[in-house]
């Protein structure tokens, strides 16, 4: 059995599945919202999340023993990152360009914003929290710093991802790898959310598709030529072509979910039977982990994005996606996706874990999937504790501001002079 054996990460999906099915975890059951959600996105957060966790356990491995924070040394687990990340782009994508072309540009902006806030807040901050809490800790609760040094790089942080700064705290080096570096993808979640603005007027009329489309058709091409001189390397110290070749997919993979919210809004829309649509997703996902070696392609996001747009459109990769722990897992994904460098930093730093997990492979996958229950069991805590609450706010507060603007509204048409 090698580290990067493929049948460990099928049998710790299986496993978290089968966990997910206990009845205790029914405290994260939430209510399904017909015409508000897309079920299967709703049911393939959390399957996402876990993958990118089982890429960065193989990161983790390799860091252990050579002291490097760099790509995994396979393709099927450089996959199992990137492929996670892109599709979570694309469902950014595929969610507010639809709340763009739903209020046909022009929706609630003060609200929508203020949702991000209250939906990426708290369990940010609770992360960031304890990512501060381990760095005191592992520094000795002493100042290696100047305290305003220490202050400043904490603020960078405190920022809820909106500052891309996110330096080193107290001299401690690696200070990002307590969250095994997720946190940059926040930061590009934001920029996005910043940009639906001047969009929004394409998000009208017959527009929509064409600029969709014609955004993903660009980055694709600035890809195919990026990614000429691209090859998988380091992760801390990317060189000038990846940069561009992963600001290409980037980009590339929000007008990809951009184009699939256009395309489930087509009333004449092919409809094909549901065991092709998951069969066809399947194999377009398939080829990819079997013919490449990383997403830095533009066949590889085509490939993606008709396997999103058609879970989009109803494929539940025969039946998976719509069970009761796949939906439970994505309702947690959230915290999944944050807390996974907590879990491997709070494992893995336990010397007599760490010794049992590198005396072989068969070992390090146990204290791996050790890892993965307690990440799943922490992250079932803190999505009721914390990202409910902060999710049940930002309602709260929308309607309020929703509510002082109809005030506002009648005001002013009660006092205006008449035409």
């Amino acid at each position: 059995m090698s580290i990067v054996s493929a049948w460990p990460y099928a049998v710790l999906m299986a496993a978290a599945w089968l966990v997910l099915s206990v009845p205790v975890f029914r405290a994260v059951d939430e209510k399904l919202r017909p015409g508000q959600r897309t079920p299967t996105l709703d049911g393939l957060r959390g399957f996402l999340a876990l993958s990118v966790f089982a890429h960065h356990l193989i990161i983790t491995h390799g860091y252990i023993g050579t002291g490097v924070w760099t790509l995994p040394p396979s393709g099927v687990y450089i996959l199992l990152g990137q492929v996670g990340v892109v599709i979570f782009f694309m469902i950014t994508g595929f969610l507010f360009w639809g709340k763009l072309l739903d209020s046909r540009g022009r929706p609630d902006w003060a609200a929508l914003y203020l949702g991000r806030v209250f939906r990426i807040g708290p369990m940010y901050l609770l992360a960031v929290g304890v990512m501060l809490a381990i760095v005191a800790w592992r520094t000795g609760f002493a100042l290696r710093e100047p305290a305003w040094t220490v202050t400043a790089a904490a603020l960078h942080w405190l920022a809820l991802g909106l500052d891309p700064l996110q330096p080193d705290v107290n001299g401690y080096r690696g200070t990002g790898l307590i969250l095994a570096g997720v946190t940059w993808t926040i930061f590009v979640e934001w920029l996005f959310y910043a940009s639906l603005r001047p969009m929004a007027r394409f998000a009208r009329g017959q527009r929509p598709l064409r600029f969709a489309g014609g955004g993903l058709l660009l980055c694709l091409l600035a890809l195919a030529i990026a990614s000429l001189s691209t090859a998988p390397g380091s992760i801390t110290e990317p060189t000038p072509a990846l940069l561009a070749a992963m600001l290409a997919t980037v980009i590339g993979a929000f007008f990809a979910g951009m184009v699939a919210a256009c395309l489930v809004r087509r009333p004449a829309r092919p409809r094909i039977p549901a065991w092709a649509g998951s069969a066809i997703a399947l194999a377009c996902l398939g080829t990819v982990f079997l013919a490449f070696d990383t997403m830095l392609g533009p066949v590889q996001i085509l490939l993606v994005s008709v396997f999103f747009g058609l879970v989009c459109d109803g494929a539940t990769l025969f039946g998976l996606l719509s069970t009761r722990p796949a939906r439970r897992m994505s309702t947690m994904s959230y915290s999944l996706y944050l807390m996974q460098g907590l879990a491997l930093t709070l494992v893995f730093g336990v010397p007599q874990i760490r010794d049992f997990a590198m005396a072989g492979p068969a070992r390090f996958w146990l204290a791996g999937g050790l890892c993965a229950l307690l990440l799943l069991a922490a992250s079932a805590v803190t999505y009721r504790l914390v990202e409910a609450p902060g999710i049940a706010l930002g309602r709260r507060m929308r309607s309020r501001l929703a509510g002082r603007s109809r005030a506002a509204d009648g005001l002013h048409g009660a006092t205006a002079p008449s035409p």
